[in-house]
């Protein structure tokens, strides 16, 4: 029986030291600017990473996620960076802002671990220092010039006004959306920079209207956008301009903030929408929201649903390699081409990586928010016709 007894912790002991332990670290803004859309993204991460672990998804693995609030500055990125390469051998970093993963780009190069930022940016991905990155949807810029293409189809010459946020994010897509118009015989009028403290939007409007803007574009989180449009609304301008933005811009969030003055707000996105119950991946979304006991405006949130995509594609791609390590995650992901496509269900199509492609659901629609606050696709999943043209990556 002491035999028995010793032989049995023995292999108990074994089995511990030969498990494995996947890290995956996330900083991004759960305080301070641009919040309103990364708390929600902290949660995603943070539930499909409890979800991964109670389905036994990483078998003799164990999976160590964790989460940051870095406020949006880009020095404790890096700070947060750094722990989790050099102090926790970090199998995958999830980041989150443009001005951030620009930064850490050169960084991420030279030690190797894959990162699947938050931002879309097309220039994450730009340029030999951009192996180890990839971005889980569509980027900023190919959202913007596919409304820029809505446009020009229904109106030809039409003047249209960017609003950005005041940071690399907003400034990101800018030069790629001016070119686009120009291809397309469109007007790109005027730029302006708004941040979450615009309590009043009056000037700004008033200077759209005086140079004809028929087209609002915001390149913006919900919170910016929301106080410009109740502004508009109150100037009787929401008839006489039509307001649409990119990813971070729109969504239920939006909806919440400015009410009906979100009505008719035209939005490109590659997620599936929380009212869209018949797909299997709001579905998982509602089911690890409700796990978690998370406010219903957290689950309904696009970004509680781009945290988990994130979080899925570094997970699936240590289940496929079976191997934690940073290069591990890197053949993992880059194995999720052609037949091998991976598609939790989150997106209007699949997620595919390989060792040049590293954009994952490229396909977007456009979506329109009705009179009950849901935004109801307009289009189906497409690809921009001209974005090849007007941003090609080296």
């Amino acid at each position: 029986m002491k035999r028995a007894a010793a032989l049995s912790a023995l292999l108990t002991l074994s089995l511990a030291a030969a498990q494995k332990t996947a890290t995956i670290g996330w900083s991004g803004a759960i305080t301070g600017p641009t919040s309103d859309a990364g708390a929600s993204y902290a949660a995603g991460v943070e539930d499909y990473c409890r979800y991964a672990v109670s389905q036994n998804t990483l078998p003799g693995i164990k999976l160590n996620c964790v989460v940051r609030d870095d406020q949006y500055n880009n020095a404790n990125t890096q700070r947060n960076f750094e722990d989790y390469v050099g102090n926790m051998n970090a199998s995958a970093f999830l980041g989150y802002s443009t001005g951030g993963t620009l930064q850490l780009k050169s960084t991420v190069q030279e030690v190797k671990v894959p990162t699947l930022p938050g931002s879309y940016h097309i220039g994450n991905v730009d340029g030999a220092d951009s192996q180890y990155i990839f971005l889980p949807i569509s980027s900023y810029s190919e959202q913007l010039v596919s409304l820029v293409e809505y446009v020009a189809k229904k109106d030809r010459g039409a003047k249209i006004a960017l609003v950005v946020n005041p940071s690399p994010f907003g400034r990101a897509p800018v030069d790629d959306v001016r070119k686009a118009a120009q291809r397309l015989g469109v007007q790109i009028v005027d730029v302006q920079e708004v941040g979450g403290n615009n309590l009043d939007n009056t000037a700004l409007l008033k200077r759209f209207e005086s140079a004809g803007v028929k087209y609002v574009l915001n390149q913006n989180t919900a919170g910016p956008v929301a106080n410009i449009l109740k502004d508009a609304k109150r100037l009787n301008l929401l008839g006489k301009m039509q307001f649409m933005g990119a990813h971070y811009a729109g969504g239920e969030d939006l909806t919440r903030l400015a009410g009906d003055a979100a009505n008719n707000f035209i939005w490109a996105t590659s997620y599936y929408m929380f009212d869209e119950a018949d797909k299997p991946g709001i579905q998982l979304v509602k089911k690890i929201g409700a796990a978690n006991n998370r406010k219903p405006d957290t689950i309904r949130s696009v970004h509680y649903t781009s945290g988990m995509l994130a979080a899925s594609i570094a997970i699936e791609a240590i289940r496929r390699s079976k191997d934690p390590s940073a290069a591990g995650v890197y053949k993992g992901i880059t194995s999720m081409t052609g037949s091998r496509a991976f598609n939790p269900g989150f997106t209007v199509g699949p997620v595919t990586f390989s060792a040049k492609d590293h954009i994952g659901a490229e396909s977007l629609r456009l979506l329109q928010a009705d009179s009950t606050g849901n935004f109801k696709a307009i289009t189906g999943a497409q690809r921009s016709a001209i974005f090849p043209l007007v941003h090609s990556l080296k």
